[in-house]
């Protein structure tokens, strides 16, 4: 079984998401990124679980009334956010998937066929990645827990992903990597 993890936060009224924050409509903005988060969701294929981790405030209703009745939700761990995808692989590999990817509700570039061949890629190495232009990433795959993968902070852009690559690299992980997605199409990473 492969598992799609998306970790996302609910729209709070006068309380934009960081990458929402300081534009002119940030609830609309944001509710927009989840309709295309809801709308990659429902194309995953049937034979794959698809889980949304929820940040704080965890409002189930509302998460079905956002993402639909498919995924099954759960709430994201404390922390920064490489525990946070930590704990989302965790349930995945605990709950049987073999291969599990997790990607952020605000990553508005990734279509089911990156998926796809972020699962086609699982099938001969142990991690697949997304890079974006500005240095950082948007998907994450992987066959087993990779505690590589979550020496992260919350910081995205820059050297994130030179970062996690030459982690990767030391620790002797093989990894493949989907094409690049530019900033205009993917400027809001994991």
């Amino acid at each position: 079984m492969n598992t799609v993890v998306c970790l996302a936060r609910m729209p709070v009224p006068g309380k934009p998401t960081p990458r929402a924050a300081g534009s002119d409509s940030p609830r609309d903005i944001q509710l927009e990124r989840i309709q295309r988060c809801r709308d990659l969701l429902d194309r995953v294929p049937a034979n794959c679980e698809v889980e949304v981790s929820l940040a704080e405030p965890f409002d189930f209703v509302m998460a079905q009334s956002l993402f639909g009745h498919r995924p099954f939700f759960s709430q994201q761990a404390d922390g920064d956010l490489g525990q946070r995808l930590c704990v989302a692989a965790i349930r995945a590999f605990q709950s049987g998937a073999q291969k599990t990817v997790l990607i952020g509700a605000e990553c508005p570039a990734l279509t089911p066929e990156h998926l796809s061949n972020a699962f086609r890629i699982l099938d001969s190495h142990t991690v697949a990645l997304c890079p974006t232009s500005s240095g950082g990433f948007c998907l994450l795959g992987m066959t087993r827990i990779v505690p590589e993968l979550f020496a992260i902070t919350e910081r995205t852009g820059g050297s994130a992903y030179a970062d996690l690559l030459d982690r990767l690299r030391v620790a002797k992980i093989s990894f493949g990597e989907l094409p690049m997605l530019p900033d205009e199409q993917a400027h809001h990473e994991l």
